[in-house]
């Protein structure tokens, strides 16, 4: 067995000599500081809309429970390079054969409400996570198990799946296939420990235990002490936590802040202590706060891509222009788009323009994948917006796909919901390219609210529409197996179906030669462009600011935008 240590890096007994005495140097800062009386932090959110762990889907909710729940590992950053440390477990073993995974757990770890977290815990979480009836959308990342994906498909039963309980403190899995990907996978919030006697509980009473935080208990450093639906969370300091000696903050008030002059305006008055902006041109406003001390800049490629999802549902039949199920359609609708261009008038030039689905920041073993693949879309580089080489490809996928008519006859749907001015005039832009490269007609539809275009997207009434994806660990399989036939996310990624694509991408998860994965997926990225079967448009980069008195804070790429576990506010 090959015994696998995270080593922890920063102790209690550190923390307790800097608490002892209200200044403090070394591993905690530069120079002497001195803590604020009050340690509490500020932060824009928006609220969830679930609480559940193994059904975590979005961006906000990873936030949230990787503060007041916990796993295997946490993840920190110092200097700007990620530190994985262990968490709820004290080390793992790994067989030679790269198939069996025993986890040892740390045995200080305990439940808000004092019950030891077990084993048990884990083996309850993972198996409720590849349950058939609560169709979690992350169970695909745990169905590499033995068993596991008959289970999840229907086709086997819960006792046929390799997850085995030892003994309170030790639980094994067992692989079908070797997955080098698979400890990166179970530190995601979908893996989280749960207490199955409260849900099951909650679940007999009627009580709504996916959403009520009266009804959860909290095995993170922080736990949910007050909420207000779509306004504000509460979040104190679990003094139950195993490492609580190494939590300084005592509260962190989350508030639902919508528009972005009102974030920068509470941002400026020290109302709120950290923000990722999304309003660009505060870049340049705030370069003096920046200069004087007063905030902190940090600007980082995130591990994400921002698309347009193209419908190749067979149920959609080719979405509204009954055309997006041929190939040639979506590659030329896919080269209509400036992406230099883009980027100048919508991201203030501060984001990467995208010719491939994986981002930069992405590696396979010690290698980035982008400084060995080329990005597939700028072998086409030279016929972006050229009309008459588009329009030409496109006419060919009507003739194939059957459609009788002109280019002008065809109409193009693309909708949002919502939209604030910065959306309407993306749409916009996504008309005027589409219609002078292809020589279409692009129809915008606007939906009032979210449930109604999530019931519009359902329906498969949309040609395309924006979408975007954040890695949940440093692998370029989190971008590219949402593109397997069959995944749990498939639904919101346009359907995109091909066997050899399928193929690639399951060579490349059991494979343990780093060359042989870099060429698979190499392989695969050029497969899925080509077809058209997704269409980047940019690389996001995050622009973060925060309070010079805020210490401590970790920005991790993967998972929670903001790890705060460790963070602390000096006098100011």
């Amino acid at each position: 067995m090959k015994r696998k240590n995270l080593v922890k890096k920063l102790g209690a007994a550190a923390l307790a000599l800097m608490l002892a005495g209200s200044t403090f140097t070394g591993a905690f800062a530069e120079e002497s500081e001195t803590l604020a009386a009050e340690q509490v932090l500020n932060l824009k959110f928006t609220d969830l809309s679930l609480l559940d762990v193994n059904d975590v889907r979005n961006a906000n909710e990873f936030q949230v429970l990787t503060e007041v729940q916990e796993g295997l590992f946490r993840t920190f950053t110092e200097d700007g390079v990620e530190v994985v440390e262990n968490a709820g477990c004290t080390s793992y073993e790994v067989s030679e054969d790269g198939l069996t995974y025993t986890f040892h757990l740390r045995e200080e770890s305990m439940w808000s409400d004092g019950v030891p977290v077990t084993a048990q815990h884990y083996v309850d979480s993972w198996l409720r996570l590849l349950n058939p009836d609560n169709a979690f959308s992350y169970a695909f990342l745990a169905t590499g198990i033995e068993g596991a994906e008959a289970y999840y498909n229907g086709e086997g039963s819960e006792e046929d799946v390799a997850i085995k309980l030892i003994d309170d403190l030790t639980f094994e899995v067992t692989l079908a296939a070797p997955d080098s990907s698979f400890i990166k996978k179970v530190a995601m919030v979908c893996f989280y420990p749960v207490r199955k006697d409260l849900i099951d509980a909650a679940e007999e009473a009627g009580g709504d235990w996916t959403n009520d935080y009266t009804l959860h208990v909290f095995n993170g450093p922080f736990y949910i002490s007050d909420r207000v639906r779509e306004n504000s969370m509460t979040l104190k300091k679990n003094e139950n936590y195993w490492d609580a000696d190494s939590v300084i903050l005592t509260q962190v008030n989350l508030q639902v802040v919508d528009e972005t002059s009102t974030q920068a305006q509470l941002m400026e008055s020290q109302q709120l202590d950290v923000l990722t902006l999304t309003d660009l041109e505060y870049v340049s406003m705030w370069e003096s706060k920046v200069e004087d001390g007063t905030f902190v800049h940090i600007s980082q490629d995130e591990p994400s891509v921002t698309y347009l999802v193209v419908d190749q549902h067979p149920a959609g039949e080719g979405g509204p222009s009954g055309l997006m199920l041929n190939e040639k359609c979506r590659l030329a609708l896919s080269l209509a788009f400036d992406r230099e261009e883009y980027a100048l008038m919508f991201e203030e030039g501060l984001s990467t323009p995208a010719y491939s689905l994986v981002p930069y920041s992405m590696t396979v073993g010690d290698t980035e994948f982008r400084s060995v693949a080329e990005e597939p879309l700028l072998a086409y580089q030279e016929h972006i917006g050229d009309s008459e080489y588009l329009q030409a490809l496109f006419k060919e996928g009507m003739e194939e796909a059957g459609f009788e008519g002109e280019l002008s006859d065809v109409t193009l749907t693309v909708f949002t919901y919502s939209p604030n001015t910065k959306t309407t005039n993306i749409l916009e832009w996504y008309k005027q390219q589409v219609e002078n490269a292809l020589g279409v007609n692009v129809n915008v539809e606007v939906y009032p609210d979210v449930s109604t275009w999530k019931t519009a997207r359902d329906e498969y009434k949309y040609d395309f529409y924006t979408m975007g994806w954040n890695g949940d660990f440093n692998d370029p399989i989190t971008f590219m197996e949402l593109f397997v036939t069959g995944n749990g996310y498939a639904k919101f990624m346009g359907g995109f179906s091909d066997e050899e694509y399928d193929s690639l991408i399951e060579q490349a998860r059991s494979s343990q030669d780093e060359a042989e994965r870099l060429e698979l997926f190499t392989q695969a990225e050029q497969l899925l462009l080509e077809k058209g079967g997704v269409i980047p448009l940019y690389f996001p980069q995050s622009q973060i600011y925060y309070q010079s008195y805020v210490k401590g804070l970790s920005l991790p790429l993967f998972g929670a935008e903001y790890e705060f576990s460790r963070a602390y506010i000096v006098e100011h």
